[in-house]
């Protein structure tokens, strides 16, 4: 254990027992609401089995444009399909593949964010007491450039740091839809590899960022603002450091849209047209691409519209709350000039808002990493904003575990 690094050794073990905790109370739910026979109970593949999870499923055993089935999966990018196919070489049941993918994932994610809050307080701290660090190649600023491991060992164990970082997952493994973290979607591989993405491009590692990103860019369509996220970070960060712009690193920017654009170059193989995503989600959903004014009419309506049920009207209200968040937080990291983190966060919130209804909002919330380090470094300077946090989103969060593993819809 001790080899480990120190981020996993932190964090891999509240991760574990947070998705113990998650399964037992899907499986409590169960038992405790079903009313059936013990012999009658669903086991729990068929509790995660759930909405989204038979889509990516359909994609992971029989590809896109199959016969097989009609749904317009072309909405789902091919990354965590491909993943779950993998996994299901070892694991023979399709839900539980797709967990296990979320679970290592999640993993890796909750340990870069840790991470990414020591290594932001290290060098807020040299910033601090010495300004910008001179190097081989120029001046480092906080938050922008490397942080090597001699400065990343000032931060003390159990110190204001730490708290910070342990704060910065908790926040994630609470927020009220992480339940989208255990299940069989595409947020937890996300983010797992656009935080480890984040990381490597903080310490100047570009191709590794570059090949990370290109990981994130295929699984989900927040990888499309995560693309130009990073390219944003690349200036600022060549910039403040003083070294040019226009360098050999550089190049490793082209890998992140690698993804995307295969994946539309095929759809226009399999279908004949290159609009094939928008033209999935016109029939499939019914959503195109409008104006943001005419999207938050439209749902602010659908939230308060008493003939639907609670569930949808719930929903809504989710959404129309996504927006409101994506905004304030990047005004937020925009004045604390975390500007690659507010390019990511506005993006994200102008891509899901530019829409004739708003959908999968809130769990573009979910995997917006930048909030959760924000939260960090607003719980050191405010304690209560930790246990406020806690048992405001707490509770939530396990009300829509029971509500997505009983079949309700949640997002």
């Amino acid at each position: 254990m001790d080899r480990l690094p120190e981020a996993v050794r932190a964090t891999f073990p509240v991760w574990f027992a947070s998705r113990i905790t998650v399964i037992l109370l899907s499986l409590a739910a169960s038992r405790a609401l079903s009313g059936q026979p013990s012999a009658n109970l669903p086991t729990l593949s068929t509790l995660w089995n759930r909405w989204d999870v038979g889509l990516f499923t359909k994609v992971a055993r029989f590809g896109y444009e199959s016969p097989k089935y009609a749904d317009h999966t072309e909405v789902d990018f091919p990354g965590f399909p491909l993943a779950m196919r993998l996994a299901h070489l070892v694991f023979g049941d399709w839900t539980v593949a797709g967990m296990v993918v979320s679970f290592v994932a999640g993993a890796v994610a909750v340990a870069a964010i840790w991470q990414l809050q020591i290594d932001d307080a290290a060098a807020g701290q040299l910033a601090i007491s010495t300004g910008p660090v001179p190097t081989a190649t120029g001046p480092v600023s906080a938050g922008t450039g490397p942080v090597s491991a001699g400065n990343r060992r000032r931060t003390a164990p159990g110190g204001p740091d730490r708290r910070a970082a342990d704060f910065a997952v908790l926040a994630l493994l609470l927020f009220p839809y992480a339940v989208f973290l255990c299940a069989g979607y595409s947020e937890a591989i996300f983010l797992g590899f656009a935080t480890t993405s984040w990381l490597a491009a903080r310490r100047q590692h570009w191709w590794a960022a570059g090949l990370l990103g290109a990981g994130a860019a295929s699984t989900r369509v927040t990888g499309i603002p995560f693309c130009f996220a990073l390219a944003v970070q690349y200036v600022v960060g060549r910039r403040r450091a003083g070294l040019p712009v226009f360098a050999l690193p550089g190049l490793a920017l082209a890998l992140p849209p690698l993804p995307v654009l295969g994946f539309v170059t095929y759809l226009r193989v399999r279908t004949g047209r290159w609009d094939s995503y928008a033209e999935a989600m016109r029939v499939g959903w019914h959503r195109e691409i409008d104006w943001p004014w005419v999207g938050w009419r439209t749902t602010w309506h659908a939230a308060f519209d008493t003939s639907q049920s609670s569930a949808f009207a719930w929903f809504w209200r989710g959404e129309v709350a996504a927006v409101v968040l994506g905004v304030v937080l990047t005004v937020a990291l925009v004045r604390s000039a975390q500007i690659g983190e507010a390019a990511f966060v506005g993006a994200a919130t102008l891509l899901m808002s530019c829409s004739n209804y708003f959908a999968s909002g809130i769990r573009t919330m979910l995997v917006a990493f930048p909030m959760y380090l924000l939260l960090g470094r607003v719980a050191i300077r405010r304690p209560w904003v930790r246990p406020a946090y806690s048992w405001l989103c707490a509770p939530v969060m396990a009300v829509f575990v029971i509500a997505f593993t009983q079949g309700q819809w949640v997002d």
